[in-house]
């Protein structure tokens, strides 16, 4: 069997397996008590010491003790174990794209003209127009994250949100690209379509949480695929400064801060899903390129990888349990 990347798809679970336990105990004693109470009414204290010798304090608790493991064993059972990896092939031609589009105060250097959002933003219109078919969405991005556009089949609707994100669509500052893609992955319907993610940024990934983020998709069958806005040489941050007029963006030493492209961060981010990282490029020949390899299938390996359900192994386990718990008598070997 293979345990290559064991987790769960709802750890939270875990949490309440504890007190379902002891709830479990605390009826099974209960229940215990109420017998005995009931047979003091019937018998006399002598039969029911008599009795008492029969019974095996030792084989109850053991039953009570199985019937408490399998409790655990259902309750991990809900939380979805998973491990090994099943590699099914795409059955549909459809995709579902969502794109995650970074508004933070960085994209608006001026290394790609006129400026990093802005071409970010033509290139995602070219790409959409271009693919012609399939639901598209937009979330967009900084030290929060918001569903600006629903997955829709309405382009226009879709093209007038996007012409209206900017860098004031969200006012937490920073970039916080773990949190873009949960809020991309919220977005999806549950169909059978291929589901892409496209992370457009410049790669400042200032919360450090985007490949792992990433690798939790992947377990859930969506590619996520990043396109770097910028240029590794940079620029200088404009900003509309104190007297009004357009001024650089400075730290609290009064140095001119630089945004540079984060390439590497940005690969490991698409690997870590199984996508490809692509430079967006003046032309947005980057974004062009991704869009032929999507529609060729040659983006990835064309595959969902998600990780085997392994729910049944533990539900078993508990039913084997219960069944040997009721074959044990509770009364003494004579």
């Amino acid at each position: 069997m293979d345990f290559t990347d064991p987790h769960l798809l709802r750890p939270w679970v875990l949490w309440l397996i504890a007190p379902a336990i002891a709830v479990t105990f605390g009826l099974l004693r209960f229940g215990a008590h109420r017998r005995l109470g009931a047979l003091s009414r019937f018998i006399s204290e002598r039969m029911l010491a008599r009795a008492g010798r029969n019974d095996s304090t030792s084989r109850r608790v053991t039953k009570e003790v199985m019937i408490c493991l399998a409790a655990l064993l259902i309750g991990v059972a809900l939380a979805g174990p998973r491990w090994g990896v099943e590699v099914s092939q795409a059955t549909s031609q459809a995709e579902d794209v969502v794109f995650v589009l970074d508004t933070s105060r960085s994209m608006l250097v001026k290394d790609m003209r006129p400026s990093r959002l802005e071409r970010a933003k033509s290139s995602i219109s070219s790409f959409v127009r271009r693919k012609g078919t399939g639901s598209v969405g937009l979330v967009a991005f900084s030290g929060q994250a918001f569903l600006q556009c629903p997955l829709t089949r309405d382009y226009d609707s879709f093209f007038r949100t996007l012409t209206e994100t900017d860098t004031r669509s969200i006012p937490v500052s920073g970039t916080d690209i773990a949190r873009a893609l949960e809020e991309a992955e919220g977005a999806f319907a549950a169909n059978r379509n291929r589901k892409l993610v496209i992370l457009l940024t410049d790669g400042e990934d200032l919360e450090a949480g985007g490949v792992e983020a990433a690798g939790k998709l992947k377990r859930k069958g969506l590619v996520v695929h990043t396109v770097g806005v910028g240029t590794p040489t940079g620029g200088q941050i404009t900003v509309v400064g104190p007297t009004g007029l357009p001024d650089a963006l400075r730290d609290a030493e009064g140095n001119a801060v630089t945004s540079r492209l984060d390439e590497a961060t940005l690969t490991k981010v698409s690997a870590a899903s199984g996508g490809r990282y692509v430079r967006l490029g003046q032309a947005g020949e980057g974004m062009e390129a991704l869009r032929l390899a999507i529609q060729a299938g040659t983006d990835s390996a064309n595959s969902t990888r998600r990780g085997v359900p392994r729910e049944d192994v533990f539900v078993i386990a508990a039913l084997l349990l219960l069944v040997i718990e009721t074959l044990i008598s509770t009364r003494r070997t004579q």
